[in-house]
């Protein structure tokens, strides 16, 4: 994959010549350069890290802006390590000791160098089980600067949509339903009635999975429509109607029972699968605004709690609630030596508690947030262990 990098950044050098104005060529060679020096960087971190751990080191991938094409100079260059905690059992203690060298090698190379606490293999095995959102953003964005052999084919899983209840499979759902009703207008019958079903099927599913429903069959599509989403109040009666309408017709043209209906008949059944399909956009929209606004908030809330509790447990805990950041990095960082990348983390969650006060919240990406999330979970899990050995 570091191969692919390069030839993406050599493919792009090449097309600089088509560039009219002089400044934009210099500005896209400028970032080039900077994009092509922070993989030079990666790539020695790499080499050192397999150096020094090749034994336990299963994967290292570099994600964030790198990866999704929107770095700049002065932007950090992410990178994430995969270890084997299976062949040999990691402890607590080990697990700090191994993300402390990390952080060590990380900036004997470059500050740019952005290391995340590192992931065991049981880890990444259970988020792609589950198909965790986490897992999702890292595998979607990132490049494996050094893989043996299982980083790629789950990434290539995830875009296929193969890994279920994924943000990817709701994603793919909702947009093949739309790509189906442009087909209706040049196709046969059967091929009208069967695009314009799957794509109210599939808009429905993707929206109802969202929600933490299991995707209903096809059969048991109205049911699961009427149940969760009108008598929920989220939908009004007369989409389900035309949902009803599309799904008899798909039947009573499988069963011969239609065999041919006007032009208008045929221009009523598609203003009401775009319509359709646009309200469950509309709603999956709706869905994810508030779910990101409540998790948001909730990272927020979490992390401040674990803080205080430590603090209070050392006795440290600052009378101005203003001050928290301070501690934080006075008292649980430098004295009780939390891993300093808590303080960016806990900068990160407030910004974007900010964000939600100020209406913003669709400046956050959803892949940030759930990314804020697992630091935060693993910040709460470390402070627990800090205020048990406080009381001891």
């Amino acid at each position: 994959m570091v191969e692919d990098l390069k030839a993406k950044i050599e493919e792009k050098k090449e097309k600089l010549e088509h560039y009219e104005k002089p400044e934009e060529k210099e500005k896209e060679e400028e970032r080039l350069r900077t994009k092509k020096e922070a993989l030079e960087l990666a790539q020695r971190f790499t080499r050192e890290v397999v150096k020094r751990f090749r034994k336990i080191v299963k994967s290292v991938v570099i994600f964030g802006s790198f990866a999704r094409g929107d770095f700049t100079k002065k932007s950090d260059v992410d990178l994430l390590v995969i270890y084997d905690d299976v062949a040999a059992k990691f402890t607590p203690e080990l697990k700090e000791a191994f993300d402390e060298k990390l952080q060590e090698i990380a900036k004997s190379i470059s500050p740019r160098l952005s290391v995340q606490p590192a992931w065991s293999l049981s880890e990444f095995w259970d988020m792609a089980r589950i198909g965790h959102p986490l897992l999702y953003t890292i595998v979607r964005d990132g490049w494996a600067l050094y893989d043996t052999g299982f980083f790629i084919p789950v990434r290539k899983l995830l875009e296929a949509g193969k890994i279920p209840h994924t943000i990817e499979a709701v994603e793919l759902l909702m947009h093949s339903a739309p790509k189906k009703i442009e087909r209706v207008e040049s196709v046969k019958l059967y091929a009208v009635a069967e695009d314009l079903y799957y794509a109210m099927l599939n808009s429905s599913q993707a929206l109802l999975m969202f929600l933490g429903k299991n995707a209903p069959i096809p059969k048991e599509i109205v049911r699961a429509v009427r149940e969760y989403l009108v008598d929920e109040g989220l939908l009004p009666e007369r989409y389900l109607k035309w949902l009803e309408e599309v799904v008899k017709f798909r039947k009573d043209v499988e069963h011969k029972r239609v065999k041919r209906i006007t032009g208008k008949q045929l221009d009523e059944y598609i203003s009401k699968a775009k319509l359709y399909v646009r309200r469950m956009e509309q709603l999956l929209e709706r869905a994810r605004r508030e779910k990101k606004t409540k998790q948001i908030i909730r990272n927020y809330e979490v992390m401040v709690k674990a803080a205080i509790a430590a603090l209070k447990a050392m006795d440290k805990l600052p009378p101005d609630p203003k001050d928290l950041p301070k501690a934080i990095r006075e008292h649980l960082i430098k004295e009780a030596g939390v891993n300093p990348f808590y303080e960016e983390v806990l900068r990160e969650v407030a910004t974007m508690r900010k964000l939600v006060d100020e209406k913003r919240v669709n400046e956050i990406p959803e892949r940030d947030v759930e990314l804020m999330r697992e630091y935060v979970r693993r910040f709460v899990r470390e402070m627990a262990e800090l205020v048990e050995k406080l009381k001891k």
